[in-house]
């Protein structure tokens, strides 16, 4: 059992046209039963009034003003400032239960050989009108997890729930700059080097925001990239193309849905027939 009672945990928080939205975040941030010791705030290029937000909480807020690059650099910008050992991560339009920080600590402190921990979320669904509870309760072979986690995410949420060792960011480079499916892209990274620990309990709500994207298509479009970029894992993993084929039929089912939700049957029928014929179970 390792103690990590003296450790220095900084918060980062992307904030992206979040300015209304923002004080719920860093409220629940400054609410935990055991505090974190810096808080930042990289204002991505908003335009609004985050800085005047991050003003208001005096010397508890650290503000980072940057040209709008997407939240991945603007959470790299925070990795770069900050000054603690352990690193957590919240977006700007979700927000922590009070004892997040606390049961994470405590998990790791437990668990000596972990470098980082990812807890369950409750991610609001616009069209149902309520929570619904997030957690992989699969394998944690990391092996397996990769390899789900070509075809899907597996780990939503992580952008507001990992704690994790700088160092273990800092090796693999962070979050992929300018890219979209960054939470996936950072689960993969490392899940191939890094141990993890995954608690059931749902300490972020997931919130839709100025930042919570609207458009299908573009995040059709970067799943898509997703797997372009990742082509070399999915044959070493399977060189027969059944990863891969899964993972396009995960993009159209997902996208389908989106449409859904959005009012487009048209186009939702589209891309879920394209998921049926590429994966019909």
């Amino acid at each position: 059992m390792r103690d990590l009672t003296q450790a220095f945990v900084s918060v980062i928080i992307p904030s992206y046209k979040s300015a209304p939205i923002l004080p719920k975040a860093i409220d629940s941030v400054l609410a935990q039963t055991v505090p974190a010791d810096e808080i930042i705030v990289v204002d991505d290029g908003s335009g609004d009034d985050t800085a005047e937000v991050c003003r208001a909480y005096g010397g508890r807020v650290r503000y980072i003003g940057q040209e709008n690059l997407l939240a991945s650099v603007a959470r790299n910008t925070g990795v770069a400032a900050a000054h603690g050992d352990w690193l957590a991560f919240l977006d700007a339009d979700d927000v922590w239960e009070p004892n997040k920080l606390e049961l994470q600590l405590t998990a790791l402190s437990q668990h000596p050989a972990a470098d980082f921990c990812v807890t369950a979320a409750l991610a609001w669904s616009a069209a149902q009108q309520r929570y619904h509870y997030s957690f992989w309760n699969g394998s944690l072979d990391p092996a397996i997890m990769r390899r789900e986690l070509l075809i899907r995410n597996i780990l939503s949420g992580i952008c507001s729930s990992i704690l994790i060792r700088r160092d273990a960011i800092e090796s693999i480079g962070g979050f992929a700059p300018g890219k979209g499916c960054e939470d996936r892209r950072l689960a993969v990274a490392l899940l191939e080097r890094y141990q993890g620990l995954l608690l059931p309990h749902p300490l972020v709500k997931q919130q839709p925001g100025p930042a919570h994207w609207t458009n299908p298509q573009r995040h059709r479009g970067e799943m898509i990239d997703f797997i372009e970029d990742y082509a070399a894992l999915y044959h070493r993993m399977d060189p027969g193309g059944n990863l891969r084929r899964r993972a396009i039929a995960r993009v159209h089912e997902r996208t389908g849905m989106h449409y859904l939700e959005n009012g487009d049957l048209k186009q939702a029928g589209k891309e879920l027939a394209r998921a049926a014929l590429l994966q019909p179970t």
